[in-house]
């Protein structure tokens, strides 16, 4: 398998060339050197990165952080185009017309779905319940959000163009085994990879069809994957919430290789399409 990646955790993001079994790091930002960002962010906001999403074709990255922060990375420049404070952000996606949402997990001001416009920092326009948010993810065919929670993953239409603009949900469907959203991703033919805190699913949102990928399922605490048609990448948790490494094989999960990442305590993997 061949392509890009990006690997996140501390305050950091990596970008990584993968060719077969071998992985080079080929661009690195970290929260601690952004200048054209507020001291908090650089410090304490942007600790613990828990999502590092390629949007708008790959030319940005839209971050999120545990430890309350979210910005959107220009990938050229590295300069920062959007930010905002989110207690305990764990997934965010780019929505029409220049808006943005962002899923936060468990704190007393968390365990909701915010939403943006990308041209006012740290000001949300609206929110609805979203219990241990874990996912964010725009269908663009189907135009619709779906979020991940604890039990739940749930449909929302958006309308940019509305004088107040807000997400209306449309559908839910109950997490398959011992529930506990971990991680929610697009695949290239229009489903999504959902993993739970017992495996790791497809999710068919036509036929609400959950269906088990048999070489992760059941696998504990695999914190994210992520597919191309070829080729897959996920993260499991070997200490706490972390782990030291990724792995990366074809499409169904055959010939894994384990990729290293010295020095970064990783969470999340994401291929950059």
């Amino acid at each position: 398998m061949q392509g890009q990646i990006y690997a996140c955790g501390d305050d950091q993001i990596r970008e990584y060339t993968v060719t077969g079994d071998a992985a080079v790091e080929t661009w690195r930002w970290r929260a601690a050197d952004a200048r054209d960002l507020p001291a908090i962010y650089r410090t304490r906001l942007l600790a613990h990165i828990d999502d590092c999403k390629p949007v708008d074709d790959g030319r940005a990255i839209l971050v999120t952080a545990s430890t309350g922060g979210v910005v959107l990375i220009d990938r050229a420049t590295g300069h920062v185009r959007f930010r905002a404070t989110a207690p305990m952000a764990h997934s965010a996606d780019l929505l029409p017309g220049g808006h943005a949402a962002v899923a936060l997990s468990i704190n007393k001001n968390g365990d909701r779905l915010e939403l943006y416009a990308l041209s006012r920092n740290e000001r949300p326009l609206a929110s609805v319940s979203l219990p241990s948010g874990h996912g964010a993810v725009w269908d663009a065919g189907r135009q619709r959000l779906f979020a991940l929670s604890h039990d739940l993953i749930q449909a929302f239409a958006f309308d940019s163009k509305a004088a107040d603009p807000h997400l209306t949900e449309t559908a839910r469907w109950t997490l398959p085994g011992r529930h506990d959203g971990h991680d929610l991703s697009a695949t290239p033919e229009g489903g999504y990879v959902v993993t739970t805190d017992d495996g790791v699913w497809l999710f068919d949102p036509d036929g609400g069809r959950f269906t088990p990928i048999p070489a992760l399922n059941p696998k504990l605490r695999v914190k994210s994957v992520s597919v191309t048609r070829r080729a897959m990448a996920w993260v499991q948790a070997e200490d706490s919430w972390w782990a030291h490494g990724f792995t990366v094989a074809d499409r169904d999960a055959s010939a894994p290789q384990r990729i290293e990442t010295p020095g970064l305590h990783l969470y999340k993997v994401r291929w950059i399409r």
